[in-house]
């Protein structure tokens, strides 16, 4: 069973499907896109965000969506959403979405730790 999160990014002109990104990846996969946002080539930047942190196997019946992150670089708004996840993951979760809010972004957050 994977705990996964669905990304639906807007980064440059690109705007990919939803990716699964499994749970425990999440904070760092916020930082490493973090920089992306402000790169002269966000469309590279997106293949390389879907080769390190994108979930490539088969999604299987008992796999888990525990929540969701829609960023929108253009209209500089983050959300993210999730229930029933430990509160350590959720404090790593929270400290980087922060960074996302000091770069002038709207943040919005429903984080709901067991």
């Amino acid at each position: 069973m994977t705990d996964c999160v669905m990304y639906n990014i807007s980064l440059g002109e690109s705007h990919p499907s939803t990716i699964c990104v499994e749970l425990k990846k999440v904070a760092d996969s916020l930082n490493f896109l973090r920089d992306g946002l402000v790169s002269e080539y966000p469309e590279e930047y997106m293949t390389d965000f879907i080769s390190q942190y994108a979930r490539t196997d088969e999604i299987l019946p008992d796999d888990r969506t525990m929540g969701f992150i829609i960023i929108n670089s253009k209209k500089k708004a983050i959300s993210i959403s999730f229930s029933r996840i430990d509160s350590k993951t959720a404090e790593g979760i929270t400290q980087a979405a922060q960074m996302y809010e000091d770069m002038g972004f709207d943040l919005e957050t429903d984080i709901t730790p067991s």
